[in-house]
């Protein structure tokens, strides 16, 4: 009897540590895995969630990152290019968003969202009803899908550099040669690095002129007088870095900004009582370029090759 008692303790005890344990797995080991995440919001299915400010209805929206994803396709790139092309800006698109998640960003005039339908606040975003309305209802439909797919294809996909997610900007077109991520704002990134782009010469915006009265360009610029505008230097790129008039000094991307010019790389000329410009590309010229990824697309490249042709040293990880 003694002997069978000490038996019943021992298994009763050895019940007891593997409840113990048990208890410890599954109430333990969850929220070790959240503590490891880098992202902060997510859905049940893991894909981090975005709370988006929409600047056409005025109102905060909740939605998933993939969701997010379609609509800036849908907006930033025409839904004509080709699936590689899509695919390329999806994973763009996703990275930007999803840095702006791990690191906490939010918008400015709306510290609740991470980010916002305007494209000046980072990147456009569209929603599927004003899709519709600006394709018409049957050919949004196939061009929904199309988008979709790309998305699909590239669900979770970002690009990183050293295993962070890059600052994934993009652009129209470069004219010919992108630009050195300092050389339009103040900070070095290794991975926005200038590169040749004869991808994106058939752009529509490859090549543009634009003229401006001397009177207005005084009047832009706020000098007393307008009556030359020379440039003074350019970057390697060709882009216009430093330019005098009036006596003032302005870098080529206030003048840009005060002209609405479309980009840094340009020529001036004088013509009677105008000023003329020849301007090559569209947009900053940083990182990828749109009609770059499309020219590339059309000669057979598959999305890692765009990618890592405009964004310099990265790798594709799949986030989530």
């Amino acid at each position: 009897m003694r002997r069978r008692r000490k038996r019943r303790r021992r298994s009763g005890g050895r019940s007891c540590l593997l409840l113990m344990i048990l208890f410890a797995v599954v109430v333990g080991l969850p929220a070790l895995l959240v503590r490891s995440c880098t992202v902060s919001f997510f859905s049940p299915r893991a894909v981090p969630m975005v709370v988006l400010w929409d600047e056409a209805s005025q109102s905060l929206l909740n939605m998933t990152l993939e969701d997010y994803v379609a609509g800036v396709v849908a907006a930033e790139m025409p839904a004509s290019f080709e699936p590689e092309a899509l695919k390329a800006q999806a994973v763009a698109a996703r990275t930007y968003a999803y840095r702006r998640i791990e690191r906490g960003e939010r918008i400015l005039e709306h510290p609740e969202a991470h980010l916002s339908s305007d494209f000046q606040s980072g990147q456009a975003w569209i929603s599927w009803p004003a899709f519709s309305e600006r394709y018409g209802a049957l050919n949004a439909r196939r061009l929904q899908n199309k988008i979709r797919k790309a998305v699909k294809e590239t669900q979770g996909i970002i690009a990183c550099y050293e295993g962070e997610p890059i600052l994934a900007v993009y652009h129209s077109a470069s004219g010919g040669r992108t630009e050195n991520s300092e050389h339009y704002w103040s900070e070095f990134l290794p991975y926005l690095r200038a590169v040749d782009d004869p991808y994106s010469t058939a752009a529509p915006y490859h090549f543009s002129t634009a003229s401006i009265a001397w009177a207005k360009l005084a009047e832009c610029l706020e000098v007393a007088k307008a009556k030359n505008f020379k440039v003074i230097e350019r970057y390697p790129s060709g882009r216009v870095k430093t330019v005098e008039v009036g006596g003032k000094w302005f870098s080529g991307r206030e003048i840009r900004q005060r002209l609405g010019l479309r980009s840094t790389w340009f020529t001036a000329e004088g013509l009677g009582e105008e000023l003329v410009f020849s301007v090559w590309g569209y947009g900053h010229g940083v990182g990828m370029s749109q009609h770059g990824a499309q020219g590339m697309a059309l000669g057979g490249y598959a999305y890692p090759d765009i990618l890592q042709y405009y964004y310099r040293g990265i790798e594709l990880k799949q986030a989530y």
